[in-house]
């Protein structure tokens, strides 16, 4: 089922054709957004996401287009197909055109958010590298990167790439955002990196900040050797959950202090 433009469709091709003309001939954008629980997480932060995407890709935003009303579209695709599902992703894709910025809905279910802690293997993409503006925060941006990356991944037995920007500096995980734990300090990639600017990195920063005092948080360029030293390493996305990872290169983490942290954030989220 399909949310076209506010009606519900059981395949794409009852939709308008207008939109689905738009929809192959036009630009477009993805925000996935996850259902848990019975509501929609951390939808106020998605919707300013897609607001400031809409402007920053020059889209005709109606007036229509309030937290309110978009919401509405995606309870109104969950409420339609009577889910009894406790845990769902929406897929929120936004199409331009000249006249009007429309909009397409979907649904799966998905599992809860998990914690990973298994055998989970990393190497640096070096192939490709990433722009280090703030344009490459929006994840439209280096889609084509990201798919070559993982044909990498896949063709070297490896579970997730780490991509590196043109001033060989860090970025994030084909899988998500990146996060170095080291003694009292947990360092990320900052936004000039040109990582992702993920609802979810922006809530678990927010939260560690706020409720765990034993470690310091920076924002800043990461360089690759530092891997290595790090004593441990996590990604966290909104789609596959929290990974600790446990080999990138000869290194091998023990995710000890790392379990514990994501635990309780995990916790929270429910």
């Amino acid at each position: 089922m399909f949310n076209c433009n506010g009606l519900i469709v059981s395949q794409l091709i009852d939709a308008d054709p207008d939109l689905i003309f738009n929809l192959h001939k036009n630009f477009s954008f993805i925000e996935n957004v996850r259902f848990s629980n019975g509501k929609i997480l951390f939808w106020e932060k998605h919707y300013f996401r897609i607001i400031a995407s809409l402007r920053r890709y020059r889209c005709k935003i109606p007036i229509s287009f309030t937290m309110e009303k978009l919401e509405g579209e995606l309870l109104k695709l969950f409420n339609f197909i009577d889910s009894k599902t406790e845990n769902a992703l929406f897929r929120f894709q936004f199409i331009k055109n000249l006249k009007q910025t429309s909009f397409i809905i979907s649904l799966s279910d998905t599992n809860p958010i998990k914690l990973g802690f298994e055998n989970y293997q990393v190497d640096l993409y070096k192939d490709i590298l990433m722009y280090s503006h703030n344009l490459s925060n929006m994840s439209k941006t280096n889609s084509d990167l990201r798919l070559i990356a993982s044909m990498y991944a896949t063709e070297n037995g490896l579970d997730d790439v780490i991509l590196i920007n043109d001033q060989k500096k860090i970025t994030e995980t084909l899988n998500g955002s990146i996060f170095l734990l080291e003694s009292n300090q947990i360092q990320t990639p900052s936004l000039y990196s040109g990582c992702q600017d993920f609802v979810l990195r922006q809530v678990f920063l927010e939260w560690i900040k706020k409720n765990v005092n034993e470690y310091n948080v920076l924002e800043k360029e990461i360089n690759p050797f530092e891997l290595q030293k790090s004593e441990e390493i996590f990604i966290i996305s909104l789609e596959q959950g929290l990974q600790c990872l446990t080999k990138y290169k000869k290194s091998i983490y023990s995710p000890d202090k790392g379990l514990i942290l994501l635990e309780k954030f995990r916790s929270c989220l429910n």
